[in-house]
Parts: C-alpha cells; sequence; structure tokens
C-alpha cells in the first residue's frame, strides 16, 4: 500500500527546499561564489543571429576569463584571437599579425569586459551601479539579466544575460547572451570548465600587444 503520509512529506519536504534556495540565494551571493574562482578557462561555442538576414553565423573554440580580461581563441570556422583587456582590445590573426585597439573606443567590448571582470571580482555594486539587474534561480540553475542604464551603452548593447549553476558551496557560469539594440544576439555557450588559481605565462601573454 502507497504511504501517502511519506509522499505528503516528501512533497512539502521537497517545496521547502526550493523555496529556501529561493530564498537564500541572491546575486550577490552567486557573484561572491564566483569570485573565489577568478580565473576559468574551457571551450566554447558562439552563436550569433543576423535578424535581417535571418541567419545565424556559429563559431568555437578556447577562452579565458580572468581578473585581466577576456580572450576568445576561435578555432572554427578560422582561426583568430581576441584578448578584451581593460584598456585595450587585441586581435591576433594566424598569420601572428595583430590589430590593437583602444578599449575606450569600443563600448561594448569594455561593457562585457568590465561587466565579466566585476562578477569574478564578486563586485555585485559595480554591477548594480551600472545595470538594472533582473535575478531569477529555477533549482540550481541562476540567471541574471544586466540591462545598461547608461544611454550611451544602451544605444547599443541592449542586455547581457549570463548564467549557470549554483550550490551552497559552488558557482559557475555556462552561458552569456548578449542582446544588441538591434536585437541580433551572440549567445556564448561554455563547457569543460577549468579553474586555476593562476594564468600561465603563455595565457597572459594573449593580453599583451607585441
Amino acid at each position: 500500500m502507497v504511504d501517502m503520509k511519506k509522499i505528503l512529506i516528501a512533497v512539502l519536504t521537497s517545496i521547502f527546499l526550493c523555496s529556501a534556495l529561493t530564498a537564500e540565494t541572491t546575486f550577490k551571493s552567486v557573484c561572491d561564489k564566483l569570485a573565489e574562482h577568478p580565473n576559468m578557462t574551457g571551450k566554447f561555442t558562439q552563436v550569433k543571429t543576423i535578424s535581417k538576414l535571418n541567419r545565424s553565423l556559429n563559431s568555437s573554440g578556447t577562452f579565458i576569463f580572468s581578473l585581466d580580461g577576456i580572450m576568445w581563441k576561435t578555432e572554427k570556422p578560422f582561426p583568430s584571437t581576441l584578448a578584451v583587456g581593460m584598456t585595450s582590445v587585441v586581435q591576433t590573426m594566424v598569420n601572428g599579425k595583430q590589430t590593437v585597439i583602444d578599449a575606450s573606443t569600443n563600448q561594448i567590448f569594455t561593457s562585457i569586459s568590465s561587466t565579466l571582470s566585476a562578477m569574478f571580482r564578486g563586485d555585485e555594486v559595480k554591477l548594480s551601479e551600472n545595470f538594472n539587474v533582473n535575478f531569477s534561480i529555477n533549482g540550481s540553475s541562476w540567471t541574471a539579466v544586466l540591462s545598461p542604464k547608461d544611454k550611451a551603452v544602451s544605444s547599443i548593447l541592449f542586455s547581457i544575460e549570463v548564467g549557470g549553476n549554483y550550490t551552497e558551496s559552488f558557482a559557475e557560469m555556462n552561458k552569456i547572451v548578449m542582446t544588441e539594440a538591434t536585437k541580433d544576439t551572440i549567445t556564448y555557450s561554455f563547457t569543460e570548465q577549468k579553474y586555476p588559481k593562476e594564468l600561465t605565462a603563455d595565457e597572459k601573454a594573449y593580453f599583451i600587444a607585441k
């Protein structure tokens, strides 16, 4: 015979646990956990949608997130490396030719870089100063949609959505969705994440123009 009392207790317990997680998990608590591993490396896939052409472009490669900035090393369809630091953007082609751009001239790059760096520093206050943050959690999955407050940035970038997994002992980011003012989107999905305490000399070199 089915023990309805045990089933009821199990259901109520699961509801209580989900409610407790939802109540206690905040954007700040996620940022604090992300800050415990400020370097993240792994693989990415990128899907860029172009609404006017009704098409999408796919690419993949490896990445680095660190307090020094962000590095995208695209392997397919065409090899190239893009390192977005706090002061400059360094693009390196497969033949070694570099293009260096002053980061202050590209608001999307600097907004993304400073946003993710703030998250990995656990600087929720800095993020809240620059963005309206809509945070939600469903079970162990969290999502934060950041809408720029600055009109110059919002005229180019509509929102940055970041998401991942969260437990009391660990937080992980596994996606970024950037929506431009044109409503075109760039979606990054992350796999095989690792959290080294220090970047190697070769990894740090990506952020230095030669």
